[in-house]
């Protein structure tokens, strides 16, 4: 099947952020051309985009679709407090039922703000259903079911074993890394270092080295937080990573808000990525992370909406666009552009993800996920592609999103879910969840 998307704005993000005019040919699963487009194949169909912008789909390098359901229900608490009192609790109540309901509420609410690849890091249970839906989703994604094998304040229904926990992800790689053609990928998730015993840690470092798979962790995320790492490590948050192994250029970690000089030499040196979530940081008073700083000491950054328990949105133009304001406060304008912004949230997530020969911008040979967004439903009329998409209302522009050549989003339509029907789906388990968690 091919598919001609005529006379759009193209922003290819490859290495510029110029735009520039013409058409964009999707030939099955990949991009067959741009710009000046001849001879097309046979039943092609013509798709009208003039007055659209055509962009590489968001990536994004930092989700919790299993806490799709939590949102509204965890206010107003700091990170430890938030996690020891609601998020985990409610996780622990997560029975097959209801996790299936928050997973497909976080996929809708995804695709319709134009993200196409997400790496999503579940919770201790239930990994098989993730992966199910993300298969039925048609999205792109690397996920990771969360390992804890011990801390304060973890329910008994998320700690497990070591050797449990190291089981449970080893027989997770084998049903579904590289399912769907590679569409999906596994992660290990280990979930950040007060949850995670020193001997599992150590074991990740070594079975995701041996199958070469990424490993994902939450690190630096508020000062509380690095406190307690340090008194219980004698480390700092990075230095107790690299003294593990978990650092290294297949590592990424979540927020890396409150990092001193010597961690960020650490991420530099082992070539650790950073997932910034600007919007979740602002809202638990975690910080702002130093963006600026991170790049310019060449660490790749990507972006993340986190949970809904913690943002309350999943959009991800959203958090290009307060990236890219906190940036011009903490590190002066110029510092992040709207379009280093958008970069973050294509290209520069792909490449965390070792997905960047196939997605994150618009190259002819390269998978056809992409998203177009019909500018004049956004404040305008003129002026820089970026800027107007970031600061004019990002997401409710959105037209079609594609993931693959294969239309997920159809004139602003999902096409592989019933957005009614999944919306009912989670109202209907929120109360029966509640009640299990306590907090009914």
């Amino acid at each position: 099947m091919s598919v001609l998307l005529r006379g759009g704005t193209l922003l290819p993000l490859k290495d510029t952020p110029r735009p520039m005019w013409g058409d964009l040919l999707i030939s099955g699963t990949r991009i067959g051309g741009l710009g000046k487009v001849d001879g097309l194949p046979p039943d092609t169909e013509v798709l009208d985009v003039s007055g659209c912008v055509v962009m590489p789909g968001v990536v994004q390098t930092h989700v919790h679709l299993v806490q799709t359901l939590f949102r509204g229900l965890a206010e107003d608490m700091p990170l430890l407090q938030w996690l020891r009192t609601r998020v985990w609790p409610l996780e622990a109540a997560l029975d097959e039922a209801s996790l299936r309901a928050s997973v497909r509420l976080g996929l809708l609410d995804l695709l319709l703000t134009g993200t196409t690849t997400i790496l999503d890091m579940g919770t201790t249970k239930h990994g098989d259903i993730v992966a199910e839906e993300l298969v039925r989703s048609g999205m792109r994604a690397r996920f990771g079911q969360t390992m804890m094998d011990t801390g304060e304040g973890v329910p008994p229904g998320l700690l497990e074993t070591t050797r449990a926990s190291l089981d449970a992800s080893g027989a997770l790689v084998k049903r579904w890394h590289k399912a769907s053609s590679g569409r999906i990928g596994y992660v290990y998730m280990p979930r950040f270092a007060l949850s995670c015993t020193r001997e599992l840690l150590e074991a990740v470092t070594q079975l995701a080295k041996l199958s070469d798979l990424l490993v994902h962790t939450h690190s630096n995320e508020s000062i509380e937080e690095r406190n307690a790492v340090v008194m219980a490590t004698g480390r700092s948050p990075m230095q107790y990573l690299l003294d593990t192994g978990i650092a290294c250029d297949r590592a990424i970690i979540a927020h890396g808000v409150h990092l001193d000089d010597q961690e960020l030499e650490i991420l530099k040196n082992t070539k650790t990525s950073v997932a910034h979530c600007p919007s979740s940081n602002l809202k638990l008073g975690a910080g702002i992370a130093q963006v600026a700083k991170l790049r310019a000491a060449r660490i790749t950054v990507g972006l993340g909406a986190d949970g809904a328990a913690c943002n309350n949105q999943l959009d991800g133009f959203e958090e290009m666009r307060m990236a890219t304001l906190l940036a011009r406060v903490v590190s002066g304008i110029g510092s992040l552009t709207a379009s280093d912004a958008m970069a973050l949230a294509t290209r520069e997530g792909a490449k965390m993800l070792k997905i960047d020969a196939e997605v994150g911008s618009l190259e002819q040979g390269k998978r056809a996920d992409l998203v177009v967004l019909d500018v004049n439903r956004l404040d305008g009329p003129g002026g820089d592609p970026a800027a107007r998409i970031l600061f004019g209302g990002g997401s409710r522009a959105i037209r079609h999103v594609l993931v693959d050549g294969e239309f997920l989003v159809r004139d602003g339509v999902p096409t592989k879910m019933d957005p009614n029907e999944v919306r009912a789906k989670a109202a209907e388990q929120l109360q029966p969840l509640l009640k299990r968690a306590g907090l009914a």
